[in-house]
């Protein structure tokens, strides 16, 4: 194994984590040799960044549907439907914003970069909350989201939560927040399995 320490975001490890084995190859093959992050390649940038600030400060939905027709004629269609699917699920739910604070997850070899963007007490109820935008055409379910529900349980984070806060990923699309009860041993094991397979095609690669 290599000693370098390798860094990567949660988003790519979910991704990682939905594929099957020979998918797991390309996409690490992806996530090794891409590009040096540039916001104006990031499609989904403005609405991720938009959505938190809309529930930080409390703004109209309207300036969600404003974000969604200023963004490129070709992106426009999408971002409507995702602004539309958001509305949608927050619709006749008590909302109420907290800051989840930066956080990462540390395997030996791997640094998983978690941070939430929402921190939301939905009805009552505090979740942290990882957005995720390929869910329109694929599907997600708990199972396929536990070493990442997981990950994001096991995070270390720059504020210290409730223990009753629910780690939670959002398919935006959907307007489906999936989330999950406290981690057990078998649901670690996934997630350093997963790791390890992870670092294990990165050295190969």
């Amino acid at each position: 194994m290599s000693s370098k320490k390798v860094s990567i975001g949660l988003t790519q490890f979910t991704d990682f984590t939905f594929k099957g084995v020979t998918g797991k190859t390309s996409m690490v093959r992806q996530i090794k040799y891409q590009d040096e992050y540039n916001p104006a390649f990031d499609y989904w940038k403005p609405l991720r960044d938009g959505i938190r600030k809309f529930h930080e400060k409390e703004f109209s939905n309207d300036y969600l549907l404003a974000l969604a027709n200023k963004v490129s004629e070709a992106k426009q269609r999408n971002y409507l439907e995702a602004v539309k699917a958001h509305l949608k699920f927050i619709k006749n739910k008590e909302i109420e914003w907290f800051d989840p604070g930066k956080s990462n997850w540390n395997s030996d070899y791997l640094t998983v970069r978690s941070s939430p963007e929402l921190g939301l007490k939905i009805d009552g109820v505090p979740h942290l909350i990882k957005l995720y935008f390929k869910g329109k055409d694929e599907r997600i379910d708990k199972n396929k989201c536990r070493s990442s529900l997981t990950l994001l349980n096991q995070s270390d984070f720059t504020i210290e939560h409730s223990p009753d806060i629910k780690p939670a990923i959002l398919n935006v699309q959907k307007g489906r927040l999936i989330s999950d009860e406290p981690s057990t041993d078998d649901h670690l094991i996934a997630l350093e399995s997963e790791a390890a397979q992870f670092m294990v095609i990165w050295n190969k690669i």
